[in-house]
Parts: structure tokens; C-alpha cells; sequence
């Protein structure tokens, strides 16, 4: 009999530590995910002094929220040239099956550049991601644009043209489309 109680007293501390550990772990994940968002402010914070510190005059701050910041420019940079390409027809607004004919690739290969664009920009829809694109793509010169995508123009997407062939389509595909142009 004395077994038995030991035995309900171990089961009985066992749950009230796995309870204990649960709400640990749930702390645990808030204090992250306030972390993430301390850090993302602190990163804004630190692209606006960034900005003011290159622009050579403090009192400008029009200039500031107009220029793309270096952490921006560092995200285009950090894209490949198909994920550009993904993020320039999302921007305008092309189905998956559209842009899987032009980079030459399958629908499914084609999602997986949606998300990679979407996790690289911050974002869980490819609206969202098309949003801040274009709002970088607004504020980007197009020699940083264009230097930053591997040679793709900023307004590749927008002068697309279906049925016509692209003079920019050795920059991102690796097996070239037939030559009747863009169905």
C-alpha cells in the first residue's frame, strides 16, 4: 500500500511538471517572438540613423523615407535572379502557371520562389510580398536595381509582353524557350 501511494504521488508530480514545463515553454515563446519584434525595431531605428548619417543632413527627413534603406538594398541584393523575376510578375499580378512558362520550370518550382520571396522579404501571402516589392521597386534607383537582380531591369515585369520574345531571358533561365516568344 505504501507503493501504491508512491507510485500515484510520482504520477501526480509528473503532471504538474509537464503542466509546469508547458507553460515554460509557452513563456518561452512569447519572450522570442517580443524579442523578434524588439529587434525589428531596433533595425528600423538603425536604418533611419544609417540614412541620416549618408545623407549628410540630418534636417532631410523627406530624403530619408524616400530613398530605399541599405538593409533593403541588401534584401535585393541577397535574391536570386529567378526570384526577381517571381517578384516582378507577382508584382504584376501573373499566375504561377504564367511564370512557370517563363522561367522555363514547373508550377511547384514555381512556389517554392514564391515563398523563398516571401520569407525573405517577411511576409505569409504573395500579395503581401508583391506590396513590398513594389514599394522597394518605387524608392530603388534603377542602376541599384539593376545591378542588384543581375542585370534585370527594374520595369522588366511591367514591359513584358506575352507573345513576344525577352531580349533578358539569358539572365534567368538556364534552358532557353522556344523562340516564339512568350505564350
Amino acid at each position: 500500500m505504501v507503493y501504491h501511494r508512491h507510485y500515484i504521488g510520482e504520477v501526480v508530480d509528473t503532471s504538474t511538471a509537464l503542466s509546469n514545463s508547458t507553460i515554460k515553454d509557452q513563456h518561452d515563446l512569447m519572450s522570442n517572438t517580443n524579442l523578434r519584434y524588439d529587434i525589428a525595431r531596433l533595425e528600423a531605428k538603425l536604418d533611419i540613423i544609417t540614412n541620416i548619417l549618408l545623407s549628410n543632413n540630418p534636417n532631410s527627413p523627406q530624403q530619408i523615407t524616400q530613398s530605399v534603406s541599405p538593409s533593403e538594398l541588401a534584401l535585393c541584393r541577397s535574391m536570386t535572379e529567378k526570384q526577381h523575376v517571381t517578384a516582378q510578375l507577382l508584382i504584376e499580378g501573373w499566375a504561377n502557371k504564367d511564370i512557370a512558362y517563363i522561367l522555363n520550370i514547373g508550377e511547384n518550382t514555381v512556389k517554392l520562389h514564391v515563398r523563398a520571396v516571401c520569407k525573405k522579404v517577411g511576409t505569409k501571402t504573395r500579395g503581401q510580398a508583391a506590396m513590398v516589392m513594389r514599394d522597394i521597386m518605387d524608392r530603388i534607383t534603377p542602376e541599384d536595381y539593376q545591378r542588384s537582380s543581375g542585370g534585370l531591369p527594374i520595369d522588366w515585369g511591367h514591359n513584358l509582353k506575352k507573345g513576344e520574345p525577352d531580349p533578358h531571358a539569358a539572365i534567368y533561365l538556364t534552358t532557353p524557350i522556344s523562340q516564339e516568344g512568350i505564350k
